[in-house]
């Protein structure tokens, strides 16, 4: 890995978040790791940074759930424009999701896909496997290089399967038992297509929950409010079930996405309608959502807008791409507080990672984001420009491959200027630069 070896020293001084609030202050950083917070110094030295007066630092953003392609997808994205798009939308680290082409489901899979990662990645990473066909192999994937088992619905049991012979707590247990973390995505596979697509959630969550084992440290991915209130209700029982919502299911309702992005809004789990979008978004705010992530699907163009049929396939493609907005998207909908809980510390509690806030001791993985100034939009025809100071969604100004989002256009209130990992600057907004910096495995 590039700068193996290098220590790093480094003290910030302006704006930061830390214990809920910003504090004018200097955050000093020494070997990668947050080694002392104090009341703000001058700043003077060679390796300080001193943040403008519109400049916050924050916690870096973890995606637990992001799908990297490459492979035989590399048409739609791969681990480096993945892992750059990360970077510049104050993401450090990205969990890859498993239905890669090949599906990541044996062993072999596991390990090459591990490599292969190390190799391109210029973000941490998490690997994860699809439940292995030789079911003797799951021993194996966290050596492997696996931290977690992702369960898609076509993972999972239906339903109705008979309880007598249902052996998924088992296998949940033995995850638990080898130390692998969970994400289950829940849907109905057998209602997708049909008159009860609507309620598949609801009835796979009945199932799930009966299944799931207490010391299943599991994110459970659900998309409605009421399968937040039914998750909520077995929390007690699940103390390890972590509520994970993707990001465009708390902010893109079906009707609007539709209006603006056609046949491409289209989604497997669908988008919901927006009296439950907005009830997922009070959730958040309160505290009943643990997680969010950007579900991240790069697809090209021609994929996301074409209905011709392809045998076995969706079409148009189902996802959005999202890894490079959802933390600046998020900060600007909900606020510092709610977004830093959700995609910082959530995450870090989650794997039992010393990282996620700005404390001594916590991994100096932070984001310097920008405020805007609040300035109006102006008619380019009147004065020559859109207005300073305005910022956008703008897919054409993306690093990763894949230029689909139902946001485009929203206005944002933050933008990254510059990314740490453990203290070493990755990326600068500046020259739109990136730093390749030793990156490790969760």
């Amino acid at each position: 890995m590039a700068n193996e070896g290098v220590t790093m020293s480094l003290t910030i001084h302006g704006r930061a978040w830390i214990d809920g609030a910003l504090k004018d202050s200097s955050v000093r950083i020494e070997d990668g790791k947050i080694a002392a917070i104090s009341e703000r110094a001058k700043g003077d030295a060679a390796d300080s940074v001193v943040l403008g007066p519109r400049e916050i630092l924050l916690p870096s953003a973890m995606d637990l759930q992001c799908a990297m392609r490459d492979w035989a997808e590399a048409e739609r994205e791969t681990v480096e424009t993945c892992t750059k798009a990360a970077l510049a939308g104050g993401v450090t680290t990205v969990g890859d999701q498993a239905n890669t082409v090949p599906r990541i489901h044996t062993l072999e899979l596991v390990e090459k896909r591990a490599r292969d990662v190390a190799k391109t990645a210029w973000c941490d990473f998490g690997i994860t496997g699809h439940p292995p066909s030789l079911p003797d192999e799951l021993d194996h994937y966290r050596e492997a290089g696996a931290f977690s088992v992702q369960y898609f619905p076509w993972d999972l049991r239906p339903w109705r399967y008979p309880r007598d012979t249902d052996d998924s707590q088992a296998q949940f247990k033995h995850c638990a038992d080898l130390g692998l973390k969970g994400m289950i995505v829940v849907d109905e596979l057998g209602f997708q297509g049909t008159n009860l697509e609507e309620e598949g959630e609801t009835y796979a969550l009945q199932a799930l929950l009966r299944r799931l084992d207490p010391s299943f440290h599991v994110r459970v991915s659900v998309t409605r409010p009421s399968s937040v209130e039914t998750l909520l209700e077995h929390r007690e029982r699940l103390p390890n079930m972590r509520i994970q919502v993707p990001h465009h299911s708390l902010f893109a309702d079906r009707e609007s996405a539709y209006e603006k992005i056609g046949s491409a809004a289209f989604h497997v789990p669908q988008l919901r309608f927006a009296d439950e979008v907005a009830q997922l978004q009070e959730y958040a705010k309160e505290g009943k959502i643990d997680i969010i992530v950007s579900f991240h699907a790069p697809h090209r163009l021609p994929d996301k807008f074409s209905t011709e049929p392809i045998p076995g396939e969706f079409t148009p493609k189902a996802g959005y791409s999202a890894v490079e907005i959802m933390y600046m998207h998020t900060l600007t909908k909900l606020g510092i507080d709610t977004t830093c809980r959700l995609l910082c510390s959530g995450p870090a509690e989650h794997l039992g990672k010393a990282a996620g806030s700005i404390e001594v001791g916590n991994e100096a993985n932070l984001v310097v984001v920008e405020e805007d100034e609040g300035a109006s939009e102006q008619n380019i025809h009147v004065t020559g420009s859109a207005g300073t100071g305005v910022w956008k969604i703008d897919p054409s100004q993306w690093h990763t491959k894949a230029m689909v989002t139902p946001f485009v256009g929203e206005r944002l209130k933050y933008r990254v200027s510059k990314t740490y990992l453990r203290g070493q600057e990755v990326y600068d907004r500046a020259d739109d630069s990136f730093t390749r910096a030793d990156v490790e495995a969760l």
